[in-house]
């Protein structure tokens, strides 16, 4: 079993070298961009382009290449801790009531551990390398869009190539997923956290039959999604039923994509002995976790919704500091000053946009009693040599802070 806490922070790390993926493409482009030169004939220009458009994906490969490493050894090291953190959590029970137990992960856990392991690096590569692919989509979409929009005299070429730097970064790197697209973060976010509880699901499993466990529990925590909120800190029968505890895998949709273990669900569940274990969460806990108790703009909000409500803020920060890096980059890049200062307006337009932003957001989750998870509003969040977390270009940060200053 592994805690709604631990699930929803144990990628961070991983997702801070996504996250500098993401910047990373998002100046490739820009810098290809801002490169794309006078605008010639249809034919000559689309040649250019393609050509640019190749020279993008050799670099988005090398991209690749520098975080691979560090991402597999990531992965790894999250899947065991979490194999090892799993163990403990659902031998406590037996632990707190003076039995006698080993903690160890057996040979048919390890087997399960790398398996998982293995799959998800293949799961992290094939959605990664789908970002070349895309972003070299972004760039051909932008730079032709920008020469629609000069050729047809509606912009000047020094509008037409910031507007184009502008949407690339507020896309950003993307992949192919199902049906549809997913940003290069949640998409990695989801494969492994899915992966993860899944992975711990099964150890458990294993672990509840060695041990003769008849009945789970599962996990349970605020700002669950109504579909979860249903069934979360209950107890269940693993096989069949019983009066007062129904049918684990009927009632909880375990297995499936959509219920406990699914797609990006913090649940998990442990081994319960009636008589031994005591329930993890009371009824008046649980009814709080769900109750509408938190007021903002004269609604009253469940911590679900709150939790939306944040998300959505968070998008729109990493969004804007994208658009900044790029803009940075774009103007490291150019020589041409008329084209420099077209760039640096909008980038002190953004500048105060963002700030205002952040402030919008710490103004809510102090309303809200919510925590503010920096992490989660960082284009580059990993953490340094010396355990600090890296902030998204601190150069371009500064710039943004300054820029906001001038503004006001």
């Amino acid at each position: 079993m592994l805690t709604p806490e631990y699930l929803g922070s144990c990628t961070d790390y991983l997702l801070g070298m996504y996250d500098a993926l993401n910047q990373s493409i998002a100046e490739d482009i820009a810098r290809r961009i801002v490169k794309t030169g006078r605008m010639t004939d249809s034919a000559k220009w689309q040649i250019r382009q393609l050509r640019a458009n190749g020279e993008l994906m050799q670099d988005i490969v090398k991209d690749v290449a520098r975080i691979s490493g560090k991402s597999q050894r990531e992965v790894k090291r999250i899947f065991h801790d979490s194999a090892r953190t799993g163990v403990r959590y659902d031998a406590q029970p037996l632990l707190k009531a003076g039995y006698d137990i080993e903690l160890r992960i057996s040979p048919a856990m390890s087997q399960i551990l790398e398996a998982a392991i293995a799959k998800t690096n293949g799961d992290i590569r094939n959605l990664t390398m789908t970002t070349g692919s895309t972003a070299g989509g972004l760039y051909l979409e932008a730079t032709n869009l920008a020469y629609m929009k000069v050729t047809s005299g509606g912009f000047s070429y020094y509008e037409a190539i910031r507007e184009a730097i502008k949407q690339s970064a507020k896309d950003g790197a993307y992949v192919l997923y199902g049906r549809g697209r997913s940003q290069l973060d949640v998409a990695i976010r989801r494969s492994v956290l899915t992966g993860v509880n899944q992975t711990s699901g099964k150890l458990t499993e294993l672990y509840s039959e060695d041990m003769g466990a008849e009945y789970y529990e599962t996990t349970a925590h605020s700002g669950a999604r109504p579909s979860h909120a249903e069934w979360q800190g209950r107890v269940f029968k693993i096989r069949g039923s019983a009066p007062g505890y129904p049918n684990f895998a009927e009632t909880t949709g375990y297995g499936t994509g959509a219920g406990l273990c699914g797609w990006n669900c913090r649940h998990s569940f442990y081994p319960f002995w009636p008589g031994i274990s005591k329930p993890g969460y009371s009824a008046d806990r649980l009814e709080e976790y769900d109750r509408a108790k938190y007021k903002y703009k004269g609604n009253l909000l469940t911590d679900y919704e709150c939790s939306q409500i944040q998300r959505g803020f968070e998008r729109t920060i990493r969004e804007k500091k994208r658009i900044l890096a790029s803009y940075d980059a774009a103007m490291k890049e150019s020589d041409n000053e008329a084209q420099i200062k077209c760039i640096q307006d909008d980038f002190s337009s953004v500048s105060v946009e963002l700030k205002q932003k952040e402030k919008e957001l710490k103004n809510f989750c102090r309303t809200t009693n919510r925590s503010y998870d920096s992490t989660r509003t960082q284009v580059v969040a990993y953490k340094d040599s010396s355990g600090k977390i890296v902030n998204f270009g601190r150069s371009t940060a500064q710039k943004a802070v300054w820029a906001n200053k001038k503004s006001n």
